[in-house]
């Protein structure tokens, strides 16, 4: 029962976001695929893998969901509802600051909460990486792709 509620609320967002991107304006210039096509496509796939989920919650035995444990799961694995979290405030930040902004925050901070134990040779490679990765991205989208990002 919990996968097909699972499934139900993921055939909700794709179909939420799937209308978001009909906003999108089509393919410009000499663009072969517009800014709407990646989305799309992450989005297609989410929902091919909802559909797997939904026929397998049918034909599998009915599996107890048990919460019991929740709370110890929280205390080992707390990093998980955190970067949850985090790409929420990433996608928040990325209408108002932009992607390369937004992305580089998310990075660092990503960074910061996954790495264990930190030494120069780690923190000099994470901030390389999250200043360095949204640059080369966007320059990546806006001239190879010509798709602009936000």
């Amino acid at each position: 029962m919990a996968d097909r509620l699972f499934c139900l609320a993921l055939v909700v967002l794709v179909g939420a976001f799937w209308s978001q991107t009909t906003e999108l304006p089509g393919p410009t210039g000499g663009a072969a695929l517009g800014p709407a096509f990646f989305p799309r496509v992450i989005l297609g796939l989410i929902f091919g893998l909802t559909a797997i989920l939904l026929v397998r919650s049918f034909v599998a035995a009915e599996q107890a969901v048990s919460f019991a444990g929740f709370g110890r799961f929280l205390k080992v694995h707390w990093r998980v509802p955190a970067m949850v979290a985090m790409l929420a405030g990433y996608v928040g930040l990325l209408g108002l600051t932009g992607f390369v902004l937004s992305s580089t925050i998310f990075l660092l901070g990503g960074f910061a909460l996954l790495i264990r134990e930190y030494s120069k040779p780690v923190l000099i490679a994470s901030l390389a990486l999250a200043t360095l990765l949204p640059f080369t991205l966007n320059w990546v989208f806006e001239n190879v792709l010509r798709t602009v990002l936000p």
